[in-house]
């Protein structure tokens, strides 16, 4: 049997990560003083100048407000807070830019739902029945899911908790390819009865007791491949008033060239490097496609890179079992089952913090950027989850 399905979902109204905070400076505002700013000091890309500036104490106009204690009246409204920031004769400038300048800091609500999700996929279904000793079925998936917001995504695998939006004004530009966007996944099970023993092709003629042993035999295998999941690529010092400072992408070769594997291996040899004050042995980035956008200026990198994703799924079990039937009314079973039989680990995430800039700046140099030191399933240090078991069960 063979069957080909077209599936295609659009969600409407979803949750959308990061936007719990109602209060911050408009886009265009902060675009305006990093323009105005930045021109008069030339260090300001790789300092924070702007972000300084932003901190400039200046006159609190609520101060009258606040001053505790004080009486109310209709004309001259006060609030007895001791405790409010409102209270002190100069704030940062920063609490006057935001929508709000009446709440210092955020003043959050609910995340907005409004974020939308496409996905489409081609299904492939395939089965075969037992003949000749051999059955199968599975599942072949290519697809594709992109959204606004990935609230929701399988917060386990990689480091997906990273894609919040930059301008929380601006979220049209957040659309990008989904978080738990998978383009290919095939799962398959093979099931093969042995023919070995009496009456079968090989050894038709065997003994009755060396039949018991090695006759009857199955075999069945469980194959999973899938890709990974999109990357997202943050700043290691991220310069953004209210949202999540991405990075400026400079060249289109996003990776070094080295496999995930290779750098996953080399883990130990970056470790003893980086303690020594030289660069990693291995790095799955290519660090030079990468920059750093500048204070307060948000970076041109989607929320999640389709083209750079975490390590996949690569697995096959295995297991063999034989029954027998001492007698009548009773049935006896033995299994021997691997687990990951090919020995492929699943490796996270490589560190995807983005740090450039000239030594005694405030932009923080990141040497781990591109290593991996831990695999997705123990956290650290690397493991190799290879695992068998036997069993018996007796039916009566």
């Amino acid at each position: 049997m063979f069957g080909v399905d077209y599936v295609a979902n659009r969600s409407t109204h979803l949750p959308w990560s990061g936007t719990n905070n109602r209060n911050f400076i408009p886009s265009t505002l902060l675009a305006q003083i990093a323009a105005a700013v930045t021109p008069t000091d030339p260090t300001c890309q790789a300092d924070s100048c702007v972000g300084n500036f932003l901190q400039t104490q200046v006159g609190n106009p609520f101060y009258p407000n606040f001053n505790t204690p004080c009486t109310s009246t209709a004309s001259n409204p006060c609030f007895n807070e001791p405790n409010s920031n409102y209270g002190n004769s100069t704030l940062p400038l920063l609490y006057l830019l935001d929508k709000y300048p009446q709440f210092a800091g955020d003043f959050e609500g609910l995340m907005l739902e409004s974020a939308n999700s496409w996905y489409n996929a081609l299904q492939i279904r395939f089965q075969k029945r037992t003949t000749h000793h051999v059955s199968f079925e599975g599942n072949y998936t290519i697809s594709k899911a992109t959204d606004y917001s990935s609230a929701g995504r399988n917060n386990w695998v990689g480091a997906l908790s990273l894609g919040l939006p930059q301008q929380l004004d601006n979220l049209s530009a957040e659309h990008s390819i989904g978080a738990s966007d998978t383009p290919q996944r095939l799962t398959a099970a093979v099931v093969v009865d042995l023919p070995v023993g009496r009456k079968q092709w090989i050894g038709r003629e065997m003994n009755r007791w060396v039949d018991a042993v090695v006759g009857g035999w199955s075999m069945a295998t469980m194959i999973t491949e899938q890709a990974g999941q999109p990357m997202a690529i943050g700043m290691a010092n991220a310069r953004l008033a209210n949202g999540s400072q991405r990075p400026e992408v400079v060249c289109s070769q996003l990776k070094s060239g080295t496999s995930m594997h290779d750098v996953a291996l080399n883990w130990g040899a970056n470790a003893a490097a980086i303690s020594n004050g030289l660069p990693p042995v291995a790095t799955f980035f290519n660090a030079n496609c990468f920059a750093d956008p500048g204070d307060q200026i948000p970076g041109n990198a989607p929320r999640y890179f389709s083209g750079l994703r975490v390590d996949g799924i690569h697995n096959a079990d295995l297991n063999f079992y034989k029954s027998f039937v001492p007698k009548e009314g009773m049935r006896l079973e033995v299994r021997a089952e691997m687990f990951n039989l090919f020995n492929h680990p699943r490796f996270g995430q490589p560190n995807s913090a983005v740090g450039s800039g000239p030594a005694g700046s405030s932009t923080v140099t990141n040497p781990f950027f591109g290593i991996i030191t831990t695999d997705e399933v123990n956290g650290t240090p690397l493991q190799i989850p290879r695992f068998f078991q036997f069993g018996l069960r007796f039916e009566f």
